[in-house]
């Protein structure tokens, strides 16, 4: 590797790895190449901790990124194209081999100016000056033995604007002083320093955490006061409902309780110093703004606050401090430790910006051009990973999930953007079923959960852990299933009694749980039971698999009638024979088939088949379309029915 690029990634994962320096995992670096032709910089959605040889950097060409401004033209364009071909430009210096779209830092242009390397960080302790009202005299008076001051840069509109007063004021900074600053504050944004050597980049940020810490406030450790898990989870309930009813997004609740929470709620004033508003584009991009401080879980009184924001030209806030109980996010798992950790660094900054004087915040057109910069929107995808489909980012749960129907109905609702846990008694085959997702859709959101649906003590510790996971609850999968072939004078009892237990007492007890859970939530919800056509006509020497799959869909009627007026819809799904990955379909089962019908063991599938009006054999995916259909939006005004996917054998009339 060229040695510009071993220093970034030295000083990218020295500083990346120390949370109290980046919010979120924000910040970027660079270092130029003896020769000045090129720059190595962090790349877009990499944290700095992250990146390696391979990944998280670009290689630019210094003169075509300076001469982005120079550019004259450039200035003239409204701010939405005016960043746009900014961005282009940029990604048009690019010389390297990766073949990769990764952005370069869209500060690029910022960086090209300043000296060999270049550290920009969010520090907390930084963050406590650059957002108090009085912060540029503070910082003069902290560094004022100084031969050379830190430059005190305004608040700039990120970008463009934000690197052309820089490039200004550093030319003017050298005219005074011989030469370009080493230290610059952003106000409400963070910490530049560059220096000719990485070594002298790093020895410069101790030394400015060391003289912003010297005089403020820390978290001291708080004995926590633990609250009930039952109202921790009711809690996480009515803030996911709040969320849905004010944006329409299904989103999981996390909820947080560290010392660094606990400190905060402890302070005076905690409503007034969240209520002043956003402190820095990271807070915008990741958390919509400062936390909302809940007194009273009340979901009324959540759904107006959010709403009101909305009317107010603001996103609504996805961080919920709560009373006595910690600090609720609601995102994607993959982000929601990024705002946990920028919520905890703005309660350190609020604290202490007041105890200097006085918090600056944001102001409205400053927050809504951050909002509308296409960069911040691009910046919150990579990490947080973009979902569609007609599940988009619903929590399922799928029994059986780790074979055959079960297994492909998993993998058809995480393809429809669903967050699915993966339940099943054998645990290892749910772990393969969730590396197969992860193999197909990298971001998706998977959970592995070990249950016997015949057990109730384990139904509901699998509910509780789902809860503690995700926070809520939107679709019910029963797919569990076993389908003992005898005919009925050799039916032994206990086989019988195992279909009941596994085919029907294990549909009841999810459903149970599942419904209390939706009703709980006030979201509605969808119940689908997996079936068969053997539900609608019975198969020879399969009594228990008749009854129970008839059962199972007189079951999902009855609770289709009961919790219609909650908005829960109940359906069923009757597949016909599908052979991939199942463990019905098995050596055994296929020779007693065999025998049935007098045919050849080799013969029974394509006997089947034939059996169909389409004469087309029915795959996994075709049974998760039926569900994923029943699931959605686009059946919101179906329920108590029951549909069958079987290529045509079967007529419901």
């Amino acid at each position: 590797m060229n040695k510009a690029l071993v220093e970034l990634i030295r000083i990218s994962n020295h500083t990346g790895k120390d949370p109290a320096l980046v919010q979120g995992g924000g910040g970027n670096t660079s270092v130029k190449t003896a020769d000045g032709k090129y720059m190595y910089i962090k790349a877009s959605g990499t944290a700095l901790k992250d990146m390696d040889d391979k990944r998280g950097w670009r290689r630019m060409r210094l003169d075509m990124v300076l001469d982005v401004i120079r550019d004259e033209t450039i200035a003239g364009l409204d701010a939405q194209r005016r960043e746009t071909e900014v961005m282009n430009r940029l990604l048009l210096a690019c010389d390297d081999e990766l073949n990769d779209s990764a952005r370069p830092s869209v500060e690029a242009h910022l960086h090209a100016f300043l000296d060999t390397a270049v550290i920009h960080l969010h520090p907390n302790v930084v963050g406590a000056y650059v957002n108090a009202q009085n912060g540029k005299t503070l910082l003069e008076r902290l560094f004022h033995q100084e031969k050379k001051p830190p430059l005190w840069v305004p608040y700039t509109d990120p970008g463009f604007m934000l690197a052309r007063t820089i490039s200004r004021r550093v030319q003017a900074y050298q005219a005074e002083y011989g030469c370009k600053p080493a230290i610059l504050f952003l106000e409400k944004h963070g910490l530049f320093v560059t220096a000719p050597t990485s070594n002298a980049a790093l020895r410069l940020v101790r030394k400015v955490i060391k003289a912003c810490g010297n005089r403020l406030k820390n978290p001291l450790p708080h004995r926590i006061r633990e609250a009930d898990q039952a109202v921790i989870h009711q809690t996480k309930l009515t803030i996911r409902k709040a969320v849905f009813q004010a944006t329409g997004q299904y989103l999981p609740i996390h909820h947080f309780q560290d010392h660094e929470i606990a400190w905060f709620m402890k302070q005076k004033d905690v409503a007034g110093m969240l209520a002043a508003g956003a402190l820095s584009p990271d807070e915008l991009v990741y958390a919509n703004g400062p936390a909302l401080w809940i007194d009273k879980v009340d979901s009324d009184r959540i759904i107006k606050r959010l709403i009101n924001q909305r009317e107010k030209g603001d996103k609504p806030a996805l961080a919920f401090l709560v009373k006595n109980q910690g600090l609720f996010v609601a995102a994607k798992e993959n982000v929601a430790q990024t705002i946990r950790d920028i919520a905890a660094g703005s309660f350190f900054i609020r604290v202490n910006a007041r105890f200097l004087g006085g918090i600056a915040t944001l102001s409205k057109r400053q927050r809504t051009f951050i909002n509308e910069w296409e960069m911040e929107s691009f910046r919150r995808a990579l990490v947080e990973g973009v979902s569609g489909g007609d599940l988009k980012d619903r929590v399922a749960v799928v029994t059986g999930a780790g074979s055959g129907l079960g297994r492909s109905i998993a993998l058809g609702l995480a393809r429809a953007g669903a967050m699915v846990v993966l339940l099943d008694i054998d645990s290892i085959a749910a772990a393969e079923t969730a590396q197969t997702i992860a193999r197909e859709i990298p971001k998706a959101s998977t959970i592995v959960c070990h249950c016997d649906v015949t057990s109730e003590e384990s139904v509901t510790s699998a509910f509780e852990g789902i809860l503690e996971t995700f926070g809520g609850l939107d679709i019910l999968v029963n797919a569990a299933g076993v389908a003992p072939p005898y005919p009925l004078i050799d039916l032994p009892v206990n086989k019988w009694r195992q279909a009941l237990e596994v085919n029907l007492t294990g549909y009841f007890l999810m459903a149970k749980y599942a419904a209390r859970i939706m009703i709980d939530q006030g979201m509605g919800g969808a119940i689908v039971n997996l079936s068969s056509k053997s539900g609608l006509e019975a198969s020879k020497n399969n009594t228990p698999y008749n009854a129970t799959k008839a059962g199972e869909i007189h079951m999902a009627r009855g609770w289709a009638l009961e919790l219609g007026s909650h908005g829960i819809r109940v359906n069923s799904v009757c597949p016909g024979n599908v052979f991939e990955g199942s463990k019905i379909w098995n050596p055994q089962y296929i020779r007693v088939c065999a025998k049935k019908y007098g045919i050849k063991p080799e013969e029974v599938i394509p006997y089947y088949v034939s059996k169909t009006a389409l004469n087309k054999e029915i795959k996994g995916q075709d049974i998760a379309d039926a569900v994923i259909f029943l699931c959605s939006d686009r059946a919101q005004r179906i329920t108590g029915q029951t549909l069958v996917s079987d290529a045509g054998q079967v007529m419901v009339r």
